[in-house]
């Protein structure tokens, strides 16, 4: 078995090296793996009587169209130097485990399956495969984003899923300590600055789109708020990226006090949001609140109203608001961090008995939730942090 390269291009819009491959299927499959399907976190595998054609054209040697594979970041400055040297080219790129599938999945499953099945593919059945080496994340972004949407229709959920998988590493290295774990991952959350993935996806996608609602009621509202994220330029794409981890680097922070603070008998992660349960102690309780940051409703509508906040058709507006929120949130790490251990400076008291006001038989509790949340921290914001959030989940609440 043996990968041939075929030649060298490079996309011209991102300035991206590509590398165009001839290979049979087993080297294909040992290239990408048994967890290639870890990628695409969450979606479905597809059923299509059509991929039933396809499994059967596949075994009778159909050619496929071409593979496209990401050569993750952290082995793309090894691999551009040796570009034009097709021998050890070729030698890097066949090494397992490098790689994600940008274009290709369902086919991918539907050769692994004949493999299991123990078929034997001919030798003379070839597969064309793209490798795309791109280190540069804002870059890679708009690969992802951009340039995918115009291949099928896809949700907006769905790229964002596939943008977080290759960069998961690089923000980790960015933030300190920082862990994103997915359910595979078989893990808990028992320390600060340990957050789901899937939780960091929707708040990246609420700060993307500046709603804390993934799919509005209003269908045409709907469409122009998916719109509006996917015509964004590269520029604007890689300053919504640059500003979420600003962002981050400032929630963890918080996530740090939380847990000092909130701290008693932390016990085991909760199986359920806190947030969307509807009875709720009067007191505050140590064991929930010290996950607070982690829970979704939360960790949207913080970036949500962060991005609604900054949000102006005047640059220089933009300038002014982001300063203003940039003051908030340094003295609300401030006031956390002078703040001792079973106190409760976010006013979490006060929060639960606002939201416990709302009859789920007349309002969606997770949407009054989420509303409560965004609008809270939006005037939070506006003072600047000189006012408690206490003041501020009341002004929300009116």
């Amino acid at each position: 078995m043996s990968l041939n390269v075929l030649g060298l291009t490079r996309d011209l819009r991102s300035n991206t090296p590509v590398v165009y491959c001839q290979m049979d299927i087993p080297q294909y499959l040992e290239i990408v793996g048994e967890d290639f399907g870890n990628f695409t976190i969450q979606r479905r595998r597809e059923s299509h009587k059509a991929y039933q054609r396809l499994s059967h054209d596949i075994r009778n040697g159909a050619l496929l169209p071409s593979i496209t594979l990401a050569v993750k970041p952290e082995f793309v400055r090894e691999i551009i130097p040796i570009l034009g040297d097709d021998a050890r080219t070729a030698e890097a790129l066949i090494l397992p485990g490098r790689v994600d599938i940008l274009d290709g999945l369902q086919r991918t499953y539907i050769m692994h399956d004949l493999k299991e099945a123990e078929h034997q593919f001919s030798e003379d059945q070839k597969i064309l495969v793209e490798f795309w080496l791109e280190a540069d994340i804002k870059k890679l972004i708009y690969r992802i984003i951009v340039l995918n949407a115009g291949q099928k229709p896809m949700s907006i959920r769905h790229q964002v899923e596939l943008l977080f998988m290759p960069l998961k590493a690089s923000i980790e290295s960015e933030i300190e300590d920082l862990q994103i774990y997915t359910e595979r991952d078989t893990t808990r959350r028992r320390r600060s600055r340990k957050f789901p993935l899937n939780v960091v996806v929707s708040a990246y996608q609420a700060h993307i789109t500046a709603s804390s609602e993934s799919q509005k009621e209003n269908i045409i509202a709907n469409k122009m708020q998916i719109e509006a994220a996917l015509d964004a330029s590269e520029q604007d794409i890689s300053e919504q990226f640059q500003s979420f981890i600003k962002y981050l680097k400032i929630y963890a922070r918080l996530d740090d006090q939380i847990f000092r603070i909130y701290q008693g008998d932390v016990g085991e992660e909760p199986l359920e949001d806190p947030i969307d349960q509807i009875e709720v102690a009067s007191a505050v309780k140590p064991s929930r609140n010290v996950h607070w940051l982690a829970t979704e409703n939360v960790f949207i509508s913080f970036f949500a109203a962060a991005a609604q906040f900054t949000s102006s058709e005047l640059p220089e507006n933009v300038a002014l608001k982001a300063e203003r929120l940039d003051r908030a949130l340094e003295k609300l790490c401030e006031k956390m961090t002078e703040a001792k251990p079973g106190t409760d400076p976010l006013d979490l008291d006060v929060f639960d008995r606002l939201r416990m006001g709302n009859n789920p038989r007349k309002v969606n509790v997770g949407a009054a939730t989420r509303k409560l949340l965004v609008n809270g921290f939006k005037e939070f914001f506006r003072d600047e942090g000189d006012n408690s959030l206490g003041r501020a989940w009341q002004l929300a609440s009116e």
